[in-house]
């Protein structure tokens, strides 16, 4: 018999998170408040100065058994990060690979 993979709950992602390549790096912050025409939950851009140094037109998130989904205002995912360990990465999403992590007290 084949299993799937479980859908994690979304609070188990509620907090801030960095998403980064070789260059370039931005500060989110995911919450779990609803955003139904996004179909997804709240994702807010870090407002510090330098916490963010490049476009981001994500407004909301969603989990996957194996991932995580950043959404545009209209629910269409902008990328898609696969878990990978203690993070999450994404090929397409640049040229160099774009990973999303959790933020920690040091960054």
């Amino acid at each position: 018999m084949g299993s799937s993979l479980p859908l994690p709950h979304p609070r188990d992602f509620v907090g801030d998170w960095v998403v980064f390549d070789a260059t370039r790096f931005c500060g989110i912050h995911l919450w779990v408040e609803d955003m139904p025409e996004a179909n997804g939950f709240r994702l807010t851009i870090d407002p510090h100065v330098a916490a963010c140094n490049f476009a981001m037109d994500a407004v909301a998130w969603r989990p996957a058994p194996d991932g995580i989904s950043l959404l545009d205002k209209d629910g269409t995912t902008l990328v898609f990060f696969s878990q990978e360990g203690d993070g999450y990465r994404s090929e397409i999403a640049s040229d160099n690979g774009m990973r999303l992590c959790r933020k920690t007290g040091g960054q």
